[in-house]
This record gives structure tokens, sequence and C-alpha cells, in this order.
């Protein structure tokens, strides 16, 4: 079977498709940039009312600590003395001699 051919369109025909999807081009491109440009706005709108928040918040913190605190101090020097850290040594045995020698037991 063979499809059936499509019918030849008038010259009219092909000006109100050419007009038509003209217009549907440009409309598509009116609204994108509308949608857009509401984004935009939308975004820096947010964008601004986030920085006045944080503003506000960082003064807040600004009072809330004062960068002077008022207090004695030393100055430490800028090298310490050298320290031993180590334990100290255990005691060494003291050393065999006649006298404090043992001799092992014999077992019976």
């Amino acid at each position: 079977m063979k499809p059936s051919p499509l019918p030849t369109t008038s010259l009219l025909g092909r000006l109100g498709l050419v007009l038509t999807s003209t217009v549907a081009v440009v409309a598509g491109f009116a609204i994108a940039s509308l949608l857009f440009t509401v984004l935009v706005v939308a975004g820096l709108g947010f964008a601004g009312w986030l920085w006045w928040r944080l503003r506000r918040l960082a003064r807040q913190a600004q009072r809330a600590a004062p960068t002077v605190i008022e207090g004695e101090f030393t100055v430490a020097p800028d090298h310490p003395a050298l320290e031993a850290r180590t334990a100290p040594r255990p005691e060494p045995p003291p050393a065999l001699t006649r006298g404090n020698r043992r001799v092992p037991r014999s077992r019976r």
C-alpha cells in the first residue's frame, strides 16, 4: 500500500504558517524574557534582604561583645627556659655484697 500523497498548500496557507510560526517564536521569547526578569528581580530582592539581616546581626554582635577587655596581664618571654620534663629515674637496686646476697633455698 502506498501512503496517500500530501495535499499541496496554497500560497495563503503558507503565508499563514509563516506568520503564526513567527508570532509563536516571538511570544515564546517575550514570555521567557519576562520570566527571566521576574526571577532576577526576585533573586536580587532576596539577596538584598539577606544582606540587610546579616548587617543587622553583625551590629548586634558588636554591641554584645566589646572589643576591649580590661584586666591585668604579664608578658611571658618569647622563648621559655629549657626544663627537664622527663620522669625522675628510679633508684638503682643496691649493689650485691657478701652481706646482702641471698642463697636460694633448696626444696625438699
